[in-house]
């Protein structure tokens, strides 16, 4: 089982800093950040650092209005002790250049004594706990195993592509890369940590080692999930008014808005659409991949930010239905806990990346293809390329090899399908494509030069400025 902390420094309610100081260099004042905050901190904000930076370049940094307020503090405290700066500079290979990178800071979150103090911090979090989806001020709780998988849900983008309660561990004690780690994160992490029989009940993992992707577990907390009564409220909502929110199509983002601004929609629809709207909204989440899951196919995307009525049909028939119980205060409140969740507030989750839809994206690469080839029609193109993609998968399926035969057609399909266009038609031949590569490719097609055409992700943001009214948040 993963390593469950310092049970003697858990008891006493201080962190085992101690430990800590025997490796921190010599510090320059006596109300400075402790040395091993500053490596915890930065190690929550690795994607900060994947660059290696200057002292100009973390001045920089530092003073960037985008920065988050525990990173610029952690950034400050590292420019003004030179003992400290030293101790980064020279983590990697012992070697300085005066630059600072997430690999001197990954290499210090690696000691034994950082990872006691990280694991003992991430046990504090999770008695001091504060959604990442709760309005400021907001009063810290305990957290519950709810609360864990909703923030491994919004926080998907930030984890590795599978996850087990080893991983888990590493994630609540700092030793697992990751660009980022709020102590929202962390927290559930821990979470589970100190409860495998909640991990095992959600995951239906029972040995620390097995693991679950990252897609199964979004859709597992999807379906097992217990809604916010506000989001509750804007479900209920949703269905009863199917015929305002699915005027015209699918469920859009800018559709949100319109609906949220429109003073002659109820209090009700308006209030719903106001919270669907919202960057990273975890209710329009799961609803936009209920139908299809989390990962998408080789005909559906996921993540595509458009939630179809079949969405909501399955999202009504598969999830948990249920309200979560009110939350329960901290019976163990720290300050310095609390203060670190309400400044992991400010980390909110990236965007989650659309995938699967390989065969829409094939259709919008030879579309982009054919306008700068003149005489060659999207019918001949994409015939060509839907024939030689499924011949070179269909002959390889039996082998090891069909991973790099599926490589190669993508990234042949731009030079040999407008050649062969020429010569061979165009339905039969994109429809035997498609029905030789089948789902079997899918994902690796996905995977490849096909997606670089187009990427929607943009930066994540606290709240819709385009909405009129006040915001509606998912949670209290």
């Amino acid at each position: 089982m993963p390593k469950q902390g310092n049970a003697v420094n858990e008891k006493c309610g201080h962190p085992p800093a101690a430990n800590c100081q025997t490796t921190a260099p010599s510090g320059e004042g006596e109300q400075q950040m402790p040395f091993e905050e500053v490596i915890s901190i930065l190690g929550r904000h690795e994607g900060l650092l994947k660059d290696p930076q200057d002292r100009e370049g973390l001045e920089k940094l530092r003073d960037d209005d985008k920065t988050p307020s525990d990173a610029k503090q952690a950034l400050s405290a590292l420019l003004d002790n030179k003992a400290y700066f030293a101790a980064f500079d020279g983590a990697k290979e012992g070697k300085t250049d005066g630059k600072i990178s997430a690999k001197d800071v990954q290499k210090l979150q690696e000691r034994p004594e950082m990872r006691v103090y990280a694991d003992f911090k991430a046990a504090q979090f999770t008695d001091n706990y504060v959604p990442s989806d709760a309005p400021p001020n907001s009063p810290a709780r305990a957290m519950t195993a709810n609360d864990a998988m909703r923030e491994l849900f919004r926080y998907s983008e930030s984890l590795p592509k599978n996850i087990s309660l080893e991983t888990l561990q590493n994630i609540a004690d700092g030793s697992e890369k990751m660009d980022k780690c709020p102590p929202q994160l962390a927290a559930a992490a821990k979470f589970f940590v100190q409860n495998p029989d909640q991990w095992q009940a959600f995951s239906g993992k029972d040995n620390p080692t097995h693991s679950v992707s990252r897609d199964r577990l979004c859709d597992l907390a999807s379906f097992n999930v217990k809604l916010s009564p506000q989001e509750r409220k804007a479900l209920d909502t949703l269905d009863a008014n199917r015929d305002i929110f699915f005027k015209g199509g699918g469920i859009k983002t800018d559709k949100l808005e319109s609906i949220a601004n429109n003073k002659e929609n109820s209090k009700e629809v308006r209030d719903a659409a106001n919270l669907l709207a919202q960057p990273n909204s975890m209710l329009f989440s799961m609803l936009d991949n209920a139908k299809h899951g989390a990962g998408g196919n080789f005909f559906n995307k996921a993540n595509d930010r458009n939630i179809s009525t079949g969405d909501l049909d399955a999202f009504l028939k598969k999830g948990s239905n249920q309200v979560a119980e009110p939350p329960r205060a901290s019976m163990r409140p720290v300050e310095s806990a609390q203060r670190a969740m309400v400044q992991g507030q400010e980390s909110q989750p990236d965007p989650k990346k659309e995938k699967g839809g390989g065969f829409t994206k094939l259709l919008e690469a030879l579309s982009y293809l054919t306008m700068f080839i003149p005489g060659i029609g999207m019918a001949g193109a994409a015939a060509a390329a839907g024939r030689m993609i499924g011949t070179v998968v269909g002959r390889s399926v039996a082998t090891s090899a069909t991973r790099e035969a599926v490589t190669q057609a993508g990234t042949q399909t731009t030079r040999q399908a407008l050649s062969e266009s020429a010569r061979q038609g165009g339905r039969e031949g994109l429809k035997d494509g498609v029905r030789d590569a089948g789902i079997d490719m899918a994902k690796d097609l996905g995977k490849e030069g096909l997606n670089r055409y187009r990427d929607r992700n943009e930066e994540p943001a606290p709240g819709n400025p385009n909405l009129e009214q006040p915001r509606v948040w998912a949670q209290s």
